[in-house]
């Protein structure tokens, strides 16, 4: 961080397993606190989001989706949002990953505004965990 860069605290709410993960994963990478990699990690989530902001024209990818098939109407609501996407997805395959958490990966191609307004509405949906935009060239 810059000098005289202003910082607020703030509080975040993680389930402990989470936690436990990241506490793990901060002793091996040999990070001096939780709130450097807490930044770290909110600087390549606007990293991902202005790149996906600028893709333009016609795409060809795929959008993958991890969730939480438990949450209620979370499976019915990412069906919808499918559909809806302006016939962007062109294929869906579904992965049950273990009891609670499932993959869908869906193979995409259209205009940029499509693609990238179908994985953001994905990714605000709660219960969603992770959404990944893979764009490939043809």
């Amino acid at each position: 961080m810059g000098m005289g860069e202003k910082i607020t605290r703030i509080s975040i709410t993680l389930p402990e397993d989470l936690l436990r993960e990241l506490d793990r994963s901060l002793r091996s990478q040999d990070y001096a606190s939780r709130s450097e990699a807490i930044r770290d990690a909110v600087r390549d989530f606007l990293a991902n989001y202005r790149w996906r902001t600028e893709l333009e024209g016609e795409l060809l990818g795929a959008v993958v989706a991890v969730y939480d098939h438990e949450v209620k109407g979370l499976v019915e609501r990412i069906t919808e949002i499918q559909h809806e996407s302006g016939g962007v997805v062109k294929s869906s395959q579904h992965l049950h990953l273990d009891e609670r958490n499932c993959l869908e990966a869906m193979l995409v191609r259209g205009p940029a505004g499509e693609i990238r307004k179908l994985a953001d509405r994905l990714g605000a949906l709660r219960g969603v965990k992770q959404v990944k935009l893979v764009v490939v060239s043809t």
